[in-house]
C-alpha cells in the first residue's frame, strides 16, 4: 500500500498497528518457508551427509589397502633377510582368531543381504508379489533385530559396519507400502484368487492380525470397491463396461470368499477352498533355504550367512483359526445385502443416462452373456449356499428390478412426450384455423371442398391388388377412403405423427421383450414371460393414462370453446370456434382408425392369444376392457365435440326461424311467404247448377322454414355429413325439431289474447300456411321411433295442427286439406334428395310410385326401366308410374329466398303470389297478378289484426 495513502486515511496509531501487523506476518511467512524449506530439503541435506560419509570411507578403504602392500612388501623383505618365517602361533589363539574370522564374515554377509534387500523388495513389488516382498521384509527385520542385540555384546560392530543403523531406515518404510499394495488388491475386480489369498497372508504376518480379522477387512475393501465403481471418476468408462464390472467384482468376491476362507469338505465338487490358511502353513513352516529366497549356491557372501538367517522362518503370535461357518455365513449376508443397496443406488443412477430401451436391452445382454461365460459361476449355487447359507442371482436379485424400472420410465417418458407434442400440435393447427387464407387448413374449414376436390392420390396404387376385406385406414389407404371418413390431411398428419412415435416407443420396447437367449431353463422361460406381461401391462396402463392426458386436453379446449360461442356475438369468431370444435371431433375419430400403433401398445400379441385361448369356438371374441375404456373415452370426447357444434348449428337455424315465425311485420310476413297454386273447383248449389271456381293452396313451406333446413342440411354437408354417425345427426334434428314446436305452440297460444305481449295475429291464409309448414315438418323430422321423448313430440305436433284447424273455417278445411296432402306429398318426393341428410331414411320409400302391375310375363334378371322421372325421383326404385298416371304438373316456382329486401311490397308481392297462367304478362301490376284469386279481400285477409 502507498505510504501516502496511509498517512491520508489512518491515525498514526493506526499506522504503528498496521506496522506491527505487518511486521508480525512477514516473520510468520519467514518461519513457514523456514519449516518448508527444512521438510522438503531434509532428505536432499541427508544425502548429501551420506555421500560424504561414502567418500570418506572410500578413502578409508583405499589407505587401508595402500597400507597391507606396505606391510606385505615388508614381510617379504623381513624374510629374505632371515630367511626363515615367524613363529606359528599356538593352537587356541587360531582357533580363537578362526572364531572372529567367522563371526565377522557372518556379520559382514548379514549386512550385505540388508544392502541387497531394497532392490529384491522393490522388485517384489514392481511384481505385485506382495507376499515375496513381506517375507523379504520380514528377513530384514530378523537380521536387523540379530545384530542389534550383536552389537550391544560386541562394541567393534558399529565400528565396523557403521551404515547398519542408516540401512534399516531405507528398509523399514517398506511396511506401509506392502500392505498399501495389498488393500488395493483386495480392492481389484480382476484379480484372481491366489493374488488375494497372498495379499490377506501378507497382511496378517506384517500385523499379526488373525484370519477373522482379516476376513472382515476383505469384505470392507470389497464394498469400499463396489462404491468406487460408481464414483464420479470412473465415468470415463462406458456404463455398459460399469455395470459389467460390478457384477464380475460380486461373482468374484462370492467365489473368492469360499476359495480363500471357507474350510469345509469340498473335495466332492473340486471346488478350491481354505487357501489362506495354506498359504500360512506354507510361509511359517518352511524355511528360507527351503523356498529359494536364498540364492545359497551361488553367491560366496551367503555361505558365511548364520544358521538363523538361512533357517529362518515367520511366526505368527497366535494359532492362525479359520473362521467359523456361522460367522461367515452371518457376515456375507450383510455384506451382499449392503452391495445389494450400493449396486440398487449406483445402478439405478447409472441406468438414468440411458435414453432408450434398445440400449438397456444391449446392457442387458452383456450382463447375461457375462453370467453365462464367467468361469466362476461353476458350482455357484453350491458356494452361495456354503457362505451364505441361501441362493443368490445377480440378475434375478439385484438387476432384473432395475432395468424393468428403467424400461417402464423410459416407455412412460416416450409416451408422455408423444402426448404433449400432439398436444402442442394440435394447438397449433387450433392458431392455424384463425388465418382463413392458409391452404393447409382450408380441408378443415370447407370438408364439402376437401370431398369433392379430386386428387391424384385419392386412389392407392395397389388398390386393385388388394381385396377389400384386407384393405386398412392405415396402410396406406388412397386419399378417397380418407374423404369418405372425412379424415382431412391436418387429421391425417396428427394421427401419423403420433402414430409414428407410439411404433417407434413400441418397437424400442419390443427389443428389450423379445430378446431371448436360444436355451433357456423352464424356470428361466416362466420368469422372461413375466417380465414380458409386466412391461406390456405397464404400456398398456400408461397408453390409457396418455390418452386420457389427451382427452382431458381436449375436453378443456372444448369447454372453452363452447364458452366462447355462448358469450362471443362475433360471426367470424364463431365460425373459426367452430372449425375447430369439428376438428377435435374428427381427431377423436381417426384416433382409432389412423393410429394402429395405439391399439398395438394396448392389445399385445399374447393378450390376443390368451382371449383366443379364453374364447369359445363360435363365440364372439371377448375385446380388451383397456382398449375399450379409450374407444369409450375417445368416442365421448368427439360425441362431446359435436353436441357443441349442435348447440350452436341450432341456435344460429332457430334464431332465423323464430324471427321469421313470429314476425308480426307486413313485409316481412309478405317476404317469407312463397307461391300458392290455383286449383279449380266445381261446385253444385241447391238449384243444382255447378259453378266452378278457383282456389289458392299452399304449395311449398314458408321460406324460413325451407331456409332452416336448407341451412342444416348445408351445414352437416361442409362439415362432411356422410361421415357423420346418424346419432348425432338425430340429436341435431331433435334439438331443432323441439325447438321448432315449442315456437309453434308458443305462436299458437300469442294468437288466442290480442292482449296478451307478444301477439300474433293467425288469419285463415297464415294458419294454412302454418298448416302446411306444421305437416312439412312432420313429414321430413316425423320421429317415429319408440321413445318417450319422440311420443311427446308427436303428440305436441297433432296439438299444433288441431290449433290451427281451429283458426280456419270448417268448411274451407274440408276442401283444402285434399290439395294440401296432394302438394305435401310432392315437396316431400321434391326435397327428399335436397334435404336428405337429415330426413328419415325409413321414410323414403312412400315417396316414390308403387310398382305397376304388368300382365306380360316377368322376366327375371331384368333391370325394369322406369317409364318417367319425377324430378329426382330415389335411384333404388327402377320403376315408376306411366306418365298417365302422374298428376298434372303444377307451376313451379324457383326455390329461392329474394336476396333484395329494398323491394317495395308490391313488388315483393307480385314476385311470390301466383300467377294465372305461364303465359302472363310479367310486367303486369301487382293487382292484375292477383286478381286471379277470388279477390283483394283474399290478400287483405292475410294482414288482418297485422300493424
Amino acid at each position: 500500500m502507498d505510504t501516502n495513502i496511509l498517512f491520508e486515511k489512518f491515525t498514526i496509531e493506526e499506522i504503528r498497528s498496521i506496522e506491527k501487523k505487518t511486521r508480525t506476518d512477514i516473520e510468520r511467512k519467514k518461519e513457514d518457508l523456514r519449516t518448508m524449506v527444512g521438510e522438503r530439503y531434509r532428505d536432499l541435506i541427508e544425502a548429501a551427509d551420506t555421500i560424504t560419509d561414502m567418500k570418506n570411507s572410500a578413502q578409508n578403504v583405499m589407505s587401508s589397502i595402500a597400507k597391507m602392500e606396505d606391510m606385505c612388501k615388508q614381510l617379504k623383505e623381513h624374510h629374505m633377510v632371515k630367511g626363515s618365517s615367524y613363529h606359528t602361533r599356538s593352537q587356541p589363539d587360531q582357533l580363537q582368531k578362526r572364531k572372529k574370522e567367522v563371526k565377522f564374515y557372518g556379520v559382514a554377509s548379514q549386512i550385505k543381504l540388508l544392502l541387497d534387500m531394497p532392490e529384491k523388495i522393490w522388485s517384489s513389488l514392481d511384481d505385485k508379489d506382495y507376499l515375496t516382498a513381506t517375507r523379504h521384509y520380514l528377513l530384514s527385520r530378523h537380521i536387523h533385530t540379530s545384530l542389534q542385540l550383536e552389537s550391544q555384546h560386541s562394541t567393534d560392530l558399529l565400528s565396523w559396519f557403521p551404515v547398519l543403523t542408516r540401512q534399516w531406515a531405507a528398509i523399514s518404510h517398506f511396511r506401509s507400502t506392502i500392505l498399501s499394495g495389498c488393500r488395493g488388491t483386495l480392492k481389484e475386480t480382476f484379480a484372481d484368487d491366489k493374488s488375494i489369498a497372498e495379499c490377506l497372508c501378507a497382511i496378517v504376518l506384517l500385523e499379526d492380525s488373525t484370519p477373522r480379522q482379516v476376513f472382515n477387512e476383505f469384505l470392507l475393501a470389497r464394498t469400499t470397491a463396489v462404491q468406487q465403481l460408481f464414483h464420479s471418476s470412473q465415468q470415463t468408462a462406458s456404463i455398459k463396461d460399469q455395470i459389467c464390472t460390478v457384477v464380475q467384482l460380486i461373482i468374484k468376491t462370492v467365489h473368492q470368499i469360499h476359495s480363500v476362507f471357507y474350510v469345509g469338505d469340498s473335495t466332492s465338487d473340486k471346488l478350491q477352498n481354505n487357501l489362506l490358511l495354506s498359504i500360512l502353513n506354507e510361509v511359517t513352516t518352511k524355511k528360507q533355504n527351503e523356498t529359494g529366497l536364498l540364492d545359497l549356491q551361488t553367491s560366496i557372501s551367503s555361505k558365511c550367512l548364520p544358521k538363523s538367517v538361512t533357517e529362518f522362518c515367520p511366526s505368527l503370535r497366535s494359532h492362525a483359526n479359520p473362521v467359523s461357518e456361522q460367522h461367515l455365513q452371518d457376515n456375507c449376508q450383510q455384506w451382499i445385502n449392503t452391495c445389494i443397496s450400493d449396486v440398487t443406488t449406483g445402478v439405478g443412477k447409472l441406468l438414468n443416462f440411458i435414453n432408450t430401451v434398445k440400449r438397456l436391452a444391449d446392457i442387458r445382454d452383456a450382463v447375461w452373456e457375462l453370467l453365462s461365460q464367467d468361469e466362476s459361476m461353476i458350482g455357484w449355487d453350491t458356494v452361495c449356499n456354503r457362505i451364505m447359507n441361501r441362493q443368490l442371482s445377480i440378475w434375478d436379485g439385484i438387476l432384473r428390478n432395475l432395468f424393468v424400472d428403467r424400461v417402464k420410465s423410459l416407455i412412460q417418458y416416450q409416451l408422455e412426450s408423444s402426448t404433449e407434442v400432439t398436444k402442442r400440435q394440435v394447438s397449433k393447427v387450433v392458431m392455424e384455423m384463425a388465418n382463413t387464407e392458409d391452404s393447409i387448413v382450408t380441408a378443415d374449414t370447407d370438408l364439402a371442398w376437401y370431398v369433392w376436390n379430386e386428387t391424384s392420390g385419392d386412389i392407392a396404387s395397389n388398390m386393385a391388388w388388394i381385396p377389400s376385406t384386407a384393405r386398412s385406414t392405415s396402410d396406406n389407404p388412397g386419399g378417397l377412403i380418407m374423404k369418405a371418413k372425412a379424415f382431412t390431411p391436418v387429421v391425417q398428419s396428427l394421427c401419423k405423427n403420433f402414430d409414428e412415435k407410439l411404433k417407434s416407443m413400441l418397437d424400442d420396447a419390443t427389443t428389450y421383450t423379445q430378446t431371448k437367449e436360444e436355451e433357456e431353463e423352464e424356470e428361466e422361460e416362466e420368469e422372461e414371460e413375466e417380465e414380458e406381461d409386466n412391461i406390456y401391462l405397464h404400456i398398456k396402463s400408461s397408453c390409457h393414462d396418455c390418452v386420457r392426458g389427451l382427452i382431458e386436453h381436449l375436453n378443456e379446449q372444448l369447454k372453452l370453446w363452447e364458452k366462447s360461442l355462448k358469450e362471443i356475438p362475433d360471426a367470424f369468431t364463431n365460425a373459426i370456434t367452430k372449425h375447430r370444435v369439428l376438428l377435435v371431433g374428427r381427431l377423436c375419430t381417426a384416433l382409432c382408425d389412423l393410429v394402429p400403433s395405439l391399439q398395438n401398445c394396448i392389445l399385445q400379441q399374447s393378450d390376443q392369444a390368451k382371449i383366443k385361448k379364453i374364447t369359445p369356438k363360435g363365440s364372439k371374441p371377448v375385446e380388451d376392457q383397456v382398449w375399450t375404456k379409450v374407444k369409450e373415452m375417445l368416442a365421448n370426447c368427439q360425441l362431446e365435440a359435436f353436441r357443441i357444434w349442435v348447440d350452436h348449428l341450432s341456435d344460429v337455424v332457430l334464431k332465423e326461424f323464430r324471427g321469421g315465425l313470429v314476425t308480426d311485420q307486413n313485409c316481412h310476413i309478405v317476404t317469407n311467404c312463397t307461391r300458392w297454386d290455383e286449383v279449380d273447383i266445381q261446385e253444385e248449389t241447391e238449384d243444382g247448377k255447378k259453378i266452378k271456381s278457383k282456389i289458392s293452396v299452399p304449395m311449398q313451406p314458408s321460406w324460413y322454414v325451407q331456409g332452416l333446413v336448407f341451412t342444416l342440411c348445408q351445414e352437416i354437408n361442409r362439415v362432411g355429413g356422410h361421415a357423420v354417425t346418424r346419432s348425432i345427426l338425430q340429436k341435431l334434428v331433435n334439438k331443432v325439431s323441439d325447438e321448432m314446436k315449442d315456437n309453434y305452440l308458443e305462436i299458437i297460444h300469442n294468437s288466442k289474447n290480442p292482449k296478451t305481449k307478444g301477439y300474433v295475429p293467425l288469419p285463415q291464409q297464415r294458419a294454412l300456411q302454418l298448416l302446411f309448414d306444421v305437416r312439412f315438418v312432420l313429414s321430413i323430422f316425423p320421429r317415429k321411433e319408440d321413445s318417450k321423448e319422440n311420443k311427446v313430440y308427436q303428440q305436441r305436433m297433432h296439438q299444433i295442427i288441431e290449433g290451427l284447424e281451429e283458426k280456419i273455417d270448417p268448411f274451407d278445411l274440408d276442401v283444402f286439406t285434399p290439395y294440401i296432402q296432394s302438394h305435401l306429398l310432392k315437396q316431400a318426393q321434391r326435397s327428399a334428395v335436397l334435404y336428405g341428410l337429415v330426413t328419415n331414411i325409413d321414410r323414403l320409400s312412400m315417396y316414390g310410385g308403387g310398382r305397376t302391375t304388368s300382365s306380360q310375363q316377368e322376366q327375371h334378371n331384368v333391370l325394369p326401366l322406369t317409364v318417367c322421372q319425377n324430378r329426382f325421383t330415389l335411384l333404388p326404385l327402377s320403376t315408376q308410374p306411366s306418365r298417365s298416371s302422374l298428376p298434372q304438373p303444377v307451376l313451379k316456382q324457383p326455390l329461392q329466398k329474394p336476396i333484395d329486401s329494398g323491394r317495395s311490397l308490391t313488388e315483393t308481392a307480385a314476385a311470390v303470389l301466383p300467377q294465372s297462367s305461364l303465359q302472363s304478362d310479367m310486367t303486369s301490376s301487382l293487382f292484375s297478378k292477383v286478381g286471379s284469386m277470388s279477390s283483394m279481400s283474399d290478400i287483405s285477409n292475410w294482414f288482418k289484426g297485422s300493424k
